[in-house]
């Protein structure tokens, strides 16, 4: 598996929406740097709940990821698009939610966004099954699980 783009929106740190296209850097090995607080860790999140539900270390839901700077108005999600066997697919996954919604009056309500995933296969189309079973798609798409271990992504075979 190898990431090729992963959009979050209201997510971590960040508070609108960002992009970060992992194609850029070209082959190879690639450095993900910066200060203290700068949204190194959000990336790493941000696959792993794209790709499993949970983050990175394990630590937090998802529900917990929501930008503490988000506009009230804009939605939480995370797209990821990867390269697996040669073929592209993309998850995109949100957190249940609320964000505000103006009505037609024009007053404004909350509405809640249930938590979601949706599994873009490589012939563009959607898997038509339910979480349960688009987990486990993703699972073998990727070649990685998230298990109980200090270190959640573990290798089920290496798949480049």
């Amino acid at each position: 598996m190898k990431p090729l783009k992963l959009e979050m929106s209201a997510f971590g740190s960040y508070a609108g929406l960002v992009e970060v296209d992992f194609t850029k850097a070209g082959s190879g090995l690639f450095l993900i740097t910066g200060d203290t607080g700068a949204g190194k860790t959000t990336i790493f999140d941000g696959i792993a709940y794209a790709l499993y539900d949970e983050t990175s270390g394990g630590e937090r839901s998802g529900s917990m990821m929501r930008s503490q700077f988000a506009d009230a108005k804009t939605e939480t999600y995370v797209k990821l698009t990867f390269l697996s066997h040669g073929k592209i697919y993309q998850v995109r996954r949100n957190p249940e939610h609320k964000i505000q919604k103006e009505l037609k009056n024009g007053n404004t309500t909350l509405r809640n966004i249930p938590k979601n995933v949706e599994l873009i296969l490589s012939d563009g189309q959607v898997f038509p099954e339910k979480k349960q079973g688009t987990d486990r798609e993703i699972v073998n798409l990727v070649g990685l699980d998230v298990t109980s271990s200090p270190r959640p992504l573990c290798w089920h075979r290496a798949i480049f």
